[in-house]
């Protein structure tokens, strides 16, 4: 990478009188530029990304190490992640992306989890404590399926450490013969149209010393961009269907299959919102009675214009599905609703991993059960 292209890279600001330093390439070398931010003063993280761009034939790792943004050009395939607080730490290599199905055979045994959102402890804690991992954050979990119901961005400081750790798992499960699904949430569509309402100042920080908006960091030329663009909305294991929000009465629709809403989402999931605004299927999808939004399957306000049981029971019918697992919504605990046909497995899962108390749900032959970080908890859910 030249001199040249590295400052237009960077775009550097010189505003504040103490300075985080930028480590970047030259001819083998390296060497510090002050950008004029400093971790103390204003929020720069201690631990962030790495993040890859690829730019005019190039790559490029950016990250945040011990307060410092670094540069580089990366010459292996295989990197370390660190959570803020450095408590975990592990490695991940690349791995091809494919666009996922949106239809699996039905599963022994899968987990489902929901709405990590940047905690990373307690994504971590539930992963161990049921087995899914081992002590070096590496698959376990056989020939089993894991399904994360979308929201890992905002709120939390570890955003990139739990995308990475997905995108890692996802690889070793498909070896081991199992699988890792996530889909997208409504926090996933706000990154990455530009609205940073949710997301911690360290993200915003880092980007703007670089001269760049952080939708930027998950665009089709970044690596985590190319992955999280190739997700899925809505996704069946066997007759078992998960959606993040819910599913309005317009999904009754029956242009809305699930090819055509994953389809649909994609072609559209990095634009802004003006943009999507543009056309009838993009103001519907990412709108209030959309899949990433809707939470009338589980609030009965009418505001939230809930379903019916007949609207309800047709939709089942519409998906040949049995029931349907949501995110997005936060209980106290896993709840049912509509008979036990629709499980919200949603809740806070700092507080409920700190008081003991349900983290997701467990789908095990025909029966459903509610787990914690203890296993020897897990029990029957009742509906």
């Amino acid at each position: 990478m030249s001199y040249i292209r590295i400052k237009k890279y960077l775009k550097i600001k010189y505003e504040g009188l103490l300075s985080t330093r930028i480590l970047c390439p030259l001819a083998g070398l390296f060497f510090f530029i002050s950008t004029g931010y400093a971790q103390g003063q204003t929020g720069l993280g201690k631990y962030d990304g790495p993040y890859f761009f690829y730019e005019d034939g190039d790559t490029t790792l950016v990250r945040v190490e011990n307060g410092e943004i670094q540069i580089q050009t990366p010459s292996e395939a295989s990197f370390s992640v660190t959570t803020e607080d450095s408590h975990h730490r592990f490695n991940v290599s690349m791995h091809p992306i494919e666009t996922p199905d949106w239809h699996y055979s039905s599963s022994d045994t899968l987990l489902v989890l929901s709405d990590p959102h940047g905690d990373f402890e307690s994504f971590f804690s539930i992963l161990k404590a049921q087995k899914v991992i081992g002590n070096n954050y590496e698959w376990v979990y056989g020939k089993n399926n894991l399904v994360i119901i979308g929201d890992v961005f905002d709120r939390g400081k570890d955003v990139l450490p739990i995308f990475w750790l997905i995108y890692k798992l996802e690889y070793e499960a498909d070896q081991a013969g199992g699988k890792v699904h996530f889909l997208l949430g409504n926090h996933e569509e706000m990154i990455l149209r530009g609205n940073y309402k949710y997301a911690q100042d360290k993200y915003k920080i880092l980007a703007d010393s670089l001269g760049k908006d952080y939708r930027e960091f998950w665009a089709i030329n970044t690596e985590l961009g190319r992955w999280l663009q190739s997700k899925n909305t809505m996704e069946k294991i066997g007759d078992h269907l998960f959606v993040h929000a819910g599913l309005s009465r317009t999904m009754l629709d029956p242009a809305w299959t699930i090819p055509a809403v994953n389809d649909s989402v994609r072609n559209v999931l990095f634009r802004t919102k003006e943009e999507r605004q543009k056309s009838v299927a993009g103001t519907f999808l990412f709108g209030s009675e959309g899949p990433l939004w809707y939470r009338g399957m589980v609030r009965q306000e009418e505001k939230y214009h809930p379903l019916s049981e007949e609207e309800f029971s047709q939709i089942l019918q519409n998906y040949n599905a049995t029931k349907i697992y949501v995110g997005h919504t936060i209980f106290p605990d896993i709840t049912a609703f509509y008979k036990g046909r629709v499980i919200a497995v949603n809740v806070n899962n700092e507080s409920n991993r700190t008081k003991g108390t349900g983290r997701g749900i467990l789908i095990n032959g025909d029966k459903t059960f509610v787990i914690y970080d203890d296993i020897k908890k897990n029990k029957v859910l009742q509906q």
